[in-house]
């Protein structure tokens, strides 16, 4: 799950992932931190015929009607519910609304949900594993505890 494998992407795939995540986003307010990763995975992404970034929702498409397109391909579906957790998780904490909101993405993806689960556990492993290397072990516990 990294930003580098926007460059496997179609233009349609880069543009779903960005309906969604933004969606994700301003479920409760886009913080600078979703921001900043949206504006890198979509400039990233290895085309050059895309629209300029903007951040404003439904600017890419519908997001729901775009993830339902993808559900015949499990990976692409998969891939853009890990990027609308990390998205949602960008800005230090997953809320409520914004889990309920990529659940019902990943539904539209055609996603079960105890997949969806498995891949909610994927992306908080990542984020802790990301934190690991701090030295002050009580601080990662409890960070890992907020996740």
């Amino acid at each position: 799950m990294t930003l580098t494998q926007a460059t496997e992407m179609t233009r349609q795939q880069v543009l779903t992932l960005m309906a969604c995540m933004l969606s994700t986003a301003h479920v409760d307010g886009v913080s600078p931190q979703e921001l900043a990763l949206m504006k890198s995975f979509y400039e990233q992404s290895g085309h050059t015929d895309l629209p300029p970034f903007a951040d404003n929702e439904g600017a890419y498409g519908d997001p729901m009607a775009m993830a339902a397109q993808c559900a015949s391909d499990s990976g692409f579906a998969e891939q853009l519910v890990l990027m609308s957790f990390m998205t949602a998780y960008a800005d230090g904490h997953l809320t409520d609304a914004e889990r309920a909101h990529v659940l019902l993405i990943a539904a539209r993806a055609g996603l079960a949900e105890a997949r969806t689960q498995r891949l909610l556990q994927q992306v908080k492993d990542t984020l802790i594993g990301a934190i690991a290397m701090i030295p002050d072990t009580e601080s990662v516990a409890s960070i890992a505890k907020g996740l």
